[in-house]
């Protein structure tokens, strides 16, 4: 591009000349168009990791509620498991038990399965009370390391806590990779 050309798209620019759409107002349409194909180079976006997920059986068995949380003296009580990302963000629900009606020593004795994504780190299990003219009551909760789960599963008692250190419910429990 030649000085002459140069100072003559200034002049259109600043409105001199016509502006843009003076005769020579092409000089700018063209700068333009040249600007948007260099700008226009397609760098391939790099491919997003692929987060593979492995099956996992759960097999819920038997729980209890401390403290009844509905007026009728009982609880109406259903699990839910939640994963965890690395950020420590919720991801998804990955298992919600059936419902035991008015009991404080539900038995649910439910085999399910269900799939984990590799990066979660830890699993959020949480008990609830089923209601139907209220919002749920929420009764307490635990965390499971994925860690445990992956190298050699879990068997055992959750405890669940809701803010204290009284246990809220306990929960019987394995889960294991298929």
């Amino acid at each position: 591009m030649s000085i002459y050309e140069e100072i003559m798209r200034a002049q259109v620019k600043q409105g001199n000349m016509g502006g843009r759409s003076g005769p020579l107002g092409y000089l700018l349409r063209e700068n333009k168009q040249k600007e948007k194909k260099a700008v226009k180079v397609n760098t391939p976006k790099p491919p997003k990791p692929v987060v593979t997920q492995s099956p996992y059986t759960i097999n819920l068995i038997e729980g209890t509620v401390t403290n009844a949380t509905d007026n009728n003296g009982f609880s109406d009580p259903y699990l839910v498991i939640i994963a965890i990302k690395p950020d420590n963000s919720f991801s998804k629900i990955l298992f919600k038990s059936n419902v035991c009606k008015k009991t404080l020593t539900p038995t649910w004795n439910q085999v399910e399965n269900f799939f984990v994504k590799d990066n979660v780190t830890d699993i959020i299990v949480e008990l609830w009370d089923h209601d139907v003219l209220s919002k749920n009551d929420f009764i307490g909760r635990s965390i499971i390391s994925m860690n445990t789960v992956r190298s050699k599963g879990y068997d055992g008692t959750l405890e669940f806590f809701n803010g204290s250190e009284v246990v809220d419910g306990t929960v019987k429990l394995t889960i294991k990779r298929k």
